[in-house]
């Protein structure tokens, strides 16, 4: 196993490469030994747990594309670069998690009607034992990946993954309680509580995939440390009509700078690359367009023009 040292050297685009290889191998293992575990038990926490690894195997791919195409350098017809590429994975995601969960519903709806007996739960204990240690040290790389790259991808197969941490916990108790307890309705019950647990991880990876895809503005504590960092300089009169967004984990900033009118353009210009480099050393995967405007102009704002819609 990799170290955290060892981590700390390996560069942003590898690390999440290694992120996605590392979910897609999880979900093969996990998938060949559920399998077999399900044929042994018999369980229909089993079969949800199965389920949703093989949807795990299927998002996994899907993110492993999403952050190939991402990380592709900006060309001639995509001169923002591919980053959105990532959020439409996650949205593909989230559609994946819905569809499981239905079908996870369906089946332990089915199971109340006509109860399956659970059988050989050791196997079943043993499957989830490694399912667990799996998920466990695969989350931890992923949070240690997203927390370097901010991609939403990997952010939403590790939120993916955090479920699946407590799928595996689940069917280990339902098998836990149908021991002592001999009731076999606790397999169903177990199984909707997960499919309601997937469905409301889906609906997290699809909100923040859609905020980036409808160009959402940064959190206010971001802008307002824009508003701050431009205006500690003594030769801007004020800002107006600053836009933001971001497409995983670049940002983008467009700014209007109010400056004095007598003001040559080399010095505007040379007091804008100094706002540039204060703003890359806060957002240091920004790119940041800046318009100088003079001070006092009398034009239609898209601030003013905001603030009559409200």
């Amino acid at each position: 196993m990799i170290d955290k040292s060892e981590l700390l050297a390996i560069g942003n685009d590898r690390l999440r490469r290694l992120a996605t290889y590392a979910s897609i191998s999880v979900a093969i293992i996990l998938i060949g030994a559920k399998l077999v575990a399900w044929f042994l038990t018999d369980s229909v926490a089993m079969l949800s747990s199965l389920l949703d690894s093989t949807i795990d195997l299927l998002s996994s791919l899907v993110t492993a594309y999403g952050v190939a195409s991402a990380l592709r350098p900006p060309d001639r017809e995509h001169r923002f670069g591919h980053g959105k590429a990532e959020p439409l994975a996650a949205l593909a995601q989230s559609a994946f998690i819905v569809g499981s969960s239905v079908l996870l519903g369906y089946e332990a709806l089915s199971r109340f009607y006509h109860p399956h007996e659970i059988q050989n739960e050791n196997t079943g204990y043993g499957v989830m034992a490694l399912a667990v240690a799996l998920t466990a040290v695969l989350v931890w790389f992923q949070h240690f990946v997203v927390h370097r790259t901010s991609s939403i991808a990997i952010h939403a197969d590790r939120l993916h993954y955090v479920g699946d941490l407590v799928v595996n916990i689940a069917v280990a108790a339902a098998f836990a309680l149908h021991q002592v307890t001999g009731m076999d309705w606790f397999d169903p019950v177990f199984a909707l509580a997960i499919a309601a647990g997937l469905t409301f991880t889906a609906y997290r990876i699809a909100m923040r995939a859609l905020h980036i895809l409808m160009d959402h503005e940064l959190p206010d504590e971001d802008r307002a440390k824009i508003r701050t960092i431009v205006e500690a300089q003594s030769s801007v009169h004020g800002l107006h009509d600053m836009r933001t967004r971001s497409d995983s984990d670049r940002a983008f900033m467009e700014l209007h700078v109010e400056m004095d009118p007598q003001m040559s353009l080399r010095d505007a210009h040379a007091i804008s690359d100094i706002i540039m480099v204060e703003l890359q050393k806060a957002f240091p995967s920004a790119d940041i367009i800046i318009h100088q405007d003079p001070a006092g102009l009398e034009e239609d704002r898209l601030d003013t023009q905001i603030a009559r819609r409200i």
